[in-house]
């Protein structure tokens, strides 16, 4: 049993885009009843009872390995510097979620293209940023300024791969602890394996995140009267997801999610899957 997801859209500024923030999504049992072996963490993911067994699992490694907040979130296109889509805020403080990207800092994040081109994990400190913020640099400036407030000293964040070749999960670790001496090899091997079993955890047994509850949509908007399936496929569509892996995690035949598909292209008046993404997000079909 998994508690509801909750769901909070910052307010940006002009130009920036709608990122979906949420709790973790809501688990769903595998289907066979053996699941291959698998590493001792994600078998504990997957065999918690709850969503708070869970977090209370994640929450103690994390406290064991020296951090303090842990961000998973999805970032389309490999170009610097990446457009924010989603972010689960489980284990990082919601209101500093809710200022990042609501401040669009993740614009000048120097941490982010630098995970984003690489597929190791990079460790980063505050005084490390704090040397790369010019004072004639205001943004960076104020997100190293409103980064430091939170107490944050230093952590590491990595890229795995998305649901299709130009998306990226970025796996952010947080620190009180200043300096990277702390991080040596030994600490980042574990850090690797936590990010993938969080990863795989969140790919392959938890549903799409998506609102507890949906906004009154306006009458003339596109998403207004979607039915429940609907949103899920368009859920599952803002993740990256193919019709085959679609039909796959909602449990359905490929043909329904065909006919779905046809039917959202053209209620919401586009031709192809990128325009139909570019459509939800400016709609708020979501």
């Amino acid at each position: 049993m998994s508690l509801p997801t909750e769901i909070a859209c910052p307010t940006t500024d002009a130009g920036g885009p709608q990122v979906l923030l949420h709790q973790e999504p809501v688990f769903r049992a595998p289907r066979r009843a053996k699941v291959p072996t698998q590493p001792s963490l994600l078998q504990a993911l997957i065999g918690a009872e709850s969503a708070d067994e869970r977090r209370r699992i994640v929450t103690t490694l994390l406290h064991v390995l020296g951090f303090e907040w842990l961000g998973y979130g999805r970032f389309a296109n490999r170009s610097e510097p990446g457009t924010p889509v989603s972010f689960c805020t489980t284990y990082v403080d919601s209101h500093w979620a809710e200022r990042y990207f609501g401040a669009r800092h993740y614009e000048v994040d120097p941490r982010l293209p630098r995970a984003l081109q690489s597929c190791l994990p990079v460790v980063w400190t505050l005084d490390h940023l704090l040397a790369l913020a010019q004072p004639d640099d205001g943004r960076l400036q104020r997100f190293v300024d409103e980064l430091g407030d939170t107490g944050m000293r230093s952590g590491v964040i990595l890229a795995l791969p998305g649901a299709t070749h130009t998306d990226r999960q970025i796996v952010s670790l947080l620190s009180r602890t200043p300096g990277s001496g702390w991080m040596g090899d030994g600490l980042l091997g574990q850090v690797l394996t936590l990010a993938l079993c969080l990863h795989e955890f969140y790919t392959r047994y938890a549903a799409p995140p998506e609102p507890a509850s949906n906004p009154v949509a306006s009458p003339r908007s596109a998403g207004a009267g979607l039915t429940p399936l609907q949103r899920e496929i368009l859920a599952c569509v803002s993740q990256g997801l193919g019709d085959k892996a679609i039909a796959a995690r909602l449990g359905i035949g490929l043909h329904n999610v065909d006919y779905h598909m046809r039917q959202l292209r053209k209620r919401f008046g586009v031709r192809n899957r990128v325009q139909l993404l570019q459509a939800m997000q400016s709609d708020d079909a979501l």
